[in-house]
């Protein structure tokens, strides 16, 4: 399985975006896929929202992961495993020499780390680095709650010679991936200069006594605001290069590196958060690659004889669903009938078939439909207003004053929705607001850029949001949905406390019968659809756009949804040099 920072992570296309699709091959459209590779070249590709931090430990974007993982754990920094490109879903060994050798309990993984890998720096890649990762994702004042709480399980890490042992204290049928994909390698000298966490092991870190421990909150806390942050330094097949924020991230081929080289010599990560600025700059040619293209602009604007001399698009689907969250922390969102009645409130299949045209399907709960565990026999919550004034007035929340808003308790029912400002999601709010006006709820709408909305979320300042997240193909959903993750800026945003829930996701994450885990997850989505915690909206399917001078141009299962490893320009077509923009 294809694993990175976090299973899930926040996609800036809906909010400002670890539920899966699988296609069964990858989508290629337009360019041809003929001749053998060849070096050189640039490629301009767009990213829609700025990377928050480089730091694979602290960041939970899914831009930031696009830059320093790309599509198979290995960009700027690599992990242990990654996942075959046949399927995306079985581990591949990246930076271990092959797979880990598993204890019969399944308690114990013993990862060989390759020798001879160096850091961009020149300095050698160390199973002490290694160590190193774990102990500074698990340490506890180190603003990795989201990654930690996938490796709650993990009771110690150590090196022997150029082995990796790792120790659960439960079994857990992801955990070759999790422990080997969840977590990127990154190197000690950088991180952590002064030494401080060499006098500490792993068990230490973790240790309930250490919380507080001087020395930690001082590493915590430098390891925070390290430069690498905006710098990084890694082991994989590009290297950072500049950061230009709001403007550019920039990596370039690392010339060393120890396994099979990209082709191009250059990937510019152009920002650029308005969809119309976006294509105006990709049908100039001052980007080469929109992998976000409005549906509006795939169904309308992205044709004709000059579109199609230069360019090519592509439809394809990653693992990803979008969201109304309703923070529980909010009295409005405490009983599940008034949950039940805002996802009643509104037309989604409308949404679908007018705003993202056609792009999309409705979607239940958190698995994609083609995952294994999806439950086949839930239905979408149907458009039903009548019935959602019943349970609005069934839950106490009525117009008792004759204001035109519904109050409870001496509360109107008053809140606040934050989004991005993305295209959808500043067409998406108005509609919200507009459907639940009509039934005696304000909403107030707040577009935020997306560092301050993901900050705004984590922290959980906030009556609700319109979001999205992406995973993997086979993805755990404790990470977002288990109660222990809603402290310490933990995934569980909206606060979903629920007994019987994170009973499931505990049975679920033990079970080793793929049958008997069925089971589990679909009487777990039973409930969430229930419970309605989110208002889910839909499964994505995204639109792309790209300059034909690309080969390999494919786009696949997995998000980001493109390998640029993998793309290449014949050299009679290539563009650009080392030196900049080749003239014709």
């Amino acid at each position: 399985m294809k694993l990175r920072t976090v299973t899930y992570t926040l996609m800036a296309v809906l909010l400002a975006l670890t539920g899966c699709s699988r296609p069964d091959t990858a989508n290629t459209t337009g360019a041809a896929d003929a001749g053998v590779p060849v070096t050189g070249d640039w490629i301009v590709a767009r990213l829609d929202a700025d990377a928050d931090t480089l730091n694979p430990h602290t960041t939970s974007t899914t831009n930031s992961s696009t830059v320093y993982y790309g599509a198979n754990n290995s960009n700027i920094y690599e992990s242990l495993v990654g996942s075959e490109p046949s399927d995306w879903v079985t581990p591949k060994a990246v930076l271990a020499e092959a797979r880990p050798e598993v204890s019969p309990d399944h308690l114990i993984y013993t990862f060989t780390l390759r020798q001879g890998i160096t850091w961009h720096d020149g300095k050698p890649l160390t199973p002490e680095d290694v160590v190193f990762s774990f102990k500074s994702v698990m340490c506890p004042s180190v603003d990795s709650a989201p990654t930690r709480s996938n490796l709650t399980d993990l009771v110690n890490v150590e090196a022997d010679g150029w082995k990796i042992r790792m120790t659960v204290s439960k079994a857990h049928y992801l955990n070759e991936g999790i422990l080997g994909g969840y977590t990127a390698v990154i190197p000690k000298h950088v991180f952590d200069p002064q030494g401080i966490l060499d006098s500490f092991t792993f068990k230490d870190v973790i240790a309930a006594k250490n919380v507080s421990n001087p020395k930690l909150l001082q590493f915590g806390k430098e390891f925070n605001q390290n430069p690498a942050g905006r710098a990084p330094i890694g082991t994989g097949p590009y290297k950072f290069e500049k950061w230009e924020s709001g403007k550019e991230i920039v990596v370039v081929r690392n010339e060393q590196y120890w396994g099979q080289k990209p082709y191009l010599d250059k990937i510019i990560y152009r920002i650029i958060t308005d969809a119309t600025a976006a294509l105006t700059a990709l049908k100039s040619g001052e980007i080469d690659m929109n992998p976000r293209l409005t549906p509006i602009q795939f169904a309308q604007q992205t044709s004709g004889a000059a579109f199609d001399q230069q360019l090519a698009k592509s439809k394809y689907t990653i693992p990803a669903y979008y969201y109304i969250g309703w923070n529980q922390e909010r009295p409005f969102f405490r009983d599940k009938r008034v949950r039940q009645a805002l996802t009643m409130l509104l037309d989604r299949q409308q949404v679908v078939d007018t705003l993202r045209f056609g792009l999309g399907k409705l979607a239940v709960a958190p698995f994609n439909p083609n995952s294994p565990y999806f439950n086949p026999n839930l239905k979408p919550v149907p458009y039903d207003p009548k019935r959602a004034l019943e349970l609005l007035d069934e839950a106490g929340w009525k117009d008792t004053n004759g204001d035109g808003i519904r109050d409870k308790d001496g509360r109107a029912f008053k809140f606040e929705l934050i989004s991005s400002t993305s295209d959808l999601s500043n067409k998406l709010s108005p509609v919200v607001k507009e459907e639940l006006r009509k039934v005696g709820i304000e909403v107030s709408e707040r577009h935020l850029e997306f560092t301050v909305l993901s900050n705004s979320i984590r922290d959980k300042q906030f009556d609700a949001n319109l979001g999205g997240w992406a995973s993997d193909l086979v993805s755990d959903p404790f990470q977002v949905w288990h109660s222990s993750s809603i402290p310490n800026r933990g995934s569980n945003y909206i606060s979903f406390r629920n007994k019987q829930s994170d009973e499931l996701l505990e049975q679920g994450r033990l079970e080793f019968d793929p049958e008997k885990r069925k089971q589990i997850y679909w009487r777990w989505m039973e409930l969430i659809a229930d419970e309605q915690p989110y208002t889910f909206l839909f499964y994505a399917e995204e639109a792309a756009a790209y300059s034909k001078r690309f080969q390999n141009a494919k786009f696949l299962p997995t998000r980001p949804g493109y390998d640029l490893n993998t793309w290449y320009v014949p050299k009679m077509t290539q563009k650009y040099t080392n030196n900049g923009t080749r003239t014709p």
